[in-house]
């Protein structure tokens, strides 16, 4: 069964994320950090588990 917040589907019957437009500090740093911790790449998968999607993310350096 779909999960819906006045009245919007968030999350759909297949599992997956739906009309997510912002995230709050606490959640920007957590999927940061995983992607950090992940040799900064992002793999993106379906619902079967299937990788649909491999982003190659930009590491941070401090600035001197």
């Amino acid at each position: 069964m779909a999960v819906k917040v006045s009245g919007t589907e968030v999350i759909t019957n297949a599992r997956a994320l739906e009309a997510i437009t912002d995230t709050d500090v606490t959640t920007s740093a957590t999927i940061n950090n995983a992607i950090k911790d992940q040799n900064n790449i992002l793999r993106i998968f379906n619902s079967a588990g299937t990788e649909v999607r491999t982003l190659f993310c930009a590491a941070n350096t401090p600035v001197t």
